[in-house]
């Protein structure tokens, strides 16, 4: 049952500082018109209707995009017992500069609202009992009617619905939003003077009709992977082991598909089509990264047909699952299949990034280039062939580096774990940022189909 809590402006005026000083708040921050009900809460009954409503996630905004702003500028005497300089006629008191805006919508009425919250039990009640006593919304100046309902409320023609965005979403706004633990957060600070602004949180928002991304995301060569793990107790295995590691996955794939291997597994008679990938996952991007291995993926080519998949499939996680490896040099590893959402390198998004793409991406494992260096031909031409000879389109901007540019990510393999036979070609670590995001995973190079050259998303700056 979704739940409302509905504003009337009693003069038409909403007056409420935003994130920024001097500028007006519109839409109405959702965690606003929560701590004016805060402030009215009396009983133990309220406060557990506040907190259940705090967990029941980041609610929409329902508001006119039509408003007009009104700022008034002054000078405000400050009293502080210490001073040096400040007002020539009063010593001991400060002239601040203060503005204050305000935002006067073309409609009166704007709405809170929790589209799929469930209720139970007397708590509409509660919250009704609270918005009786709230005065005001934003400041004193913004009197205000509030009234909670257990229902969408009806929708007028100049609203617009503002909800929780995602990266590639344009016009956006960031609103501060009650949170789990939001009520507690609210009554300690209050206990020691200070303002809800110090333990509020935000996240952007924008209006629903702008929610489609801003240009279709670039999909590569690859749409799915298949994870295992290294079952534990696995002492830690090296991320410079990541060729030899590859490469025994890819024997044991083989193996166990045994005659009839599809091309696009083995890589003999594909053609120009890509092949699956074997790859090492390594502990990249986060603060406490080393590098080492978690576990070991196939990157399954977007065009595979249905019947070569199957094929991979069974022989892998059929009846008689691969649930270990056998590195030779290296004690036997337990595998585990499947996605482990406990650690981040084992989930499939944390190598192909958000539905809607990513732009920036950098190597976690180093690349290596499809060319050779000769006299007037740079790095950045031979890593601007290998993105273009998979199909990425030509980035905006690309850094190459010889060390590694993202936290955790393997420097070089291990010597003697190249392959046998391969010419000697140029190595390096990549952050390369297109014009469109690009959905992953990403693999480039020479080596990407034995887990070279793998990238992994950043995180979009805001």
């Amino acid at each position: 049952m979704p739940i409302t809590v509905q504003v009337r402006l009693r003069h038409g005026r909403y007056d409420a500082g935003g994130i920024r000083p001097g500028v007006a708040e519109w839409p109405p921050h959702p965690a606003r018109v929560f701590c004016a009900l805060v402030a009215s809460a009396q009983s133990a009954e309220d406060w557990d209707a506040l907190r259940w409503l705090e967990r029941s996630g980041a609610p929409e905004v329902w508001a006119d995009t039509s408003i007009s702003v009104s700022r008034t500028d002054s000078f405000v005497v400050t009293n502080q017992i210490e001073s040096r300089g400040g007002s020539q006629f009063w010593p001991g008191r400060t002239n601040q500069a203060r503005s204050r805006a305000s935002a006067t919508p073309a409609d009166e009425v704007f709405a809170v609202v929790w589209p799929e919250a469930d209720t139970a039990g007397d708590l509409l009640m509660r919250l009704e009992r609270m918005a009786r006593r709230v005065p005001y919304v934003g400041r004193s100046t913004s009197q205000a009617e509030v009234n909670p309902l257990s229902a969408l409320p009806a929708e007028r023609p100049t609203w617009s619905r503002w909800t929780p965005s995602r990266i590639g979403v344009a016009n956006t706004v960031d609103l501060r939003v009650p949170y789990p633990g939001y009520v507690d957060a609210l009554r300690e600070v209050y206990d020691l003077g200070g303002r809800a602004w110090e333990v509020g949180r935000a996240v952007p928002y924008s209006p629903l009709a702008d929610q489609v991304p801003a240009t279709e995301p670039v999909r590569g060569p690859w749409d799915d992977l298949m994870i295992w793990g290294f079952a534990r107790p696995t002492a830690r295995i090296s991320g410079g082991q990541v060729l030899r590691l590859t490469s025994v996955l890819r024997k044991a794939v083989l193996k166990r598909i045994g005659t009839d291997i599809p091309a696009q597994v083995s890589g003999h008679g594909a053609d120009d089509r890509p092949h699956v990938a074997f790859l090492g996952l390594p502990d990249v991007g986060h603060d406490h990264a080393d590098g080492h291995l978690l576990g070991v993926a196939l990157a399954i080519p977007r065009n595979m047909p249905a019947e070569e998949w199957k094929q991979l499939v069974r022989a892998v996680i059929g009846a008689d699952p691969l649930d270990r490896l056998t590195p030779g040099a290296m004690p036997e590893i337990s595998l585990q299949y499947g996605a482990d959402p406990r650690r981040r390198g084992l989930r499939v998004e944390t190598w192909q990034g958000p539905a809607l793409g990513v732009r920036s991406w950098v190597t976690a494992t180093p690349l290596v280039t499809d060319g050779m260096l000769r006299p007037r031909r740079r790095m950045e031409d031979l890593v601007l062939k290998s993105l273009g000879r998979i199909g990425y389109p030509d980035p905006v901007d690309l850094e190459v580096s010889a060390a590694p540019l993202t936290t955790g990510a393997v420097w070089r393999p291990r010597q003697g774990t190249l392959p046998e036979g391969r010419p000697k070609r140029p190595m390096t670590h990549v952050r390369v940022t297109f014009a469109r995001p690009v959905v992953g995973p990403v693999i480039a190079g020479s080596l990407r189909y034995l887990g070279l050259g793998l990238f992994v998303p950043e995180r979009e700056q805001p």
